[in-house]
């Protein structure tokens, strides 16, 4: 027998089975949803602008994916916006994005964003709405600006790239997801 090829079909099988694989690259918009196409120009879009995003789409367990985020902020400010959750290789429900900042903002902006998730806990934490503060600091001007965590910091990590804007901030924020699974 063919030690190599005995090899390689053990690898391939421990491939296939290993707990919280991500086949992300498998996933396809579905054509008659608006948002999934604009969902998957935004990824593309991530992937060329931003090099090291490159890992976490190869390793992610989920991730959600925001198109478009729109920013607007003068001493207070707010944003919002709707995306998809991609577990696997299947999209299983939309997400939709509210935030509220207090600080030294002026400016609006929109902005590509996407979430992700090293393992089915940090997903759940998404799914379940639950409202987290996050402190921030940038300048964006047309579209110019990325920014994102440099590694998974409670296994989440999150990539933005501007979309288009002109908006200075250093502020403090309180984001709320809203999840809504898709009719099985």
């Amino acid at each position: 027998m063919n030690v190599l090829k005995l090899i390689a079909n053990g690898l391939a099988a421990w491939a296939l089975l290993w707990p919280g694989s991500p086949v992300m690259a498998d996933w396809q918009a579905n054509p008659d949803d608006r948002l999934q196409e604009r969902a998957a120009k935004a990824m593309d879009k991530v992937r060329s602008k931003i090099e090291r995003s490159a890992p976490y789409f190869e390793d992610a367990y989920a991730m959600a994916v925001w198109p478009g985020i729109t920013r607007v902020g003068f001493g207070f400010g707010a944003a919002y916006g709707k995306g998809i959750v991609i577990e696997g290789d299947d999209a299983v429900g939309t997400v939709s994005y509210w935030q509220g900042s207090s600080g030294i903002q002026a400016g609006a902006k929109n902005l590509t964003m996407i979430i992700f998730f090293k393992d089915k806990e940090s997903l759940e934490a998404l799914k379940q709405g639950k409202v987290q503060f996050t402190g921030q600091a940038g300048l964006d001007i047309a579209t110019v600006g990325v920014a994102g965590t440099p590694a998974y910091s409670e296994g989440v990590a999150i990539i933005t790239a501007t979309n288009l804007g002109l908006m200075a901030e250093f502020s403090a924020a309180g984001v709320k997801f809203n999840f809504k699974p898709y009719a099985k």
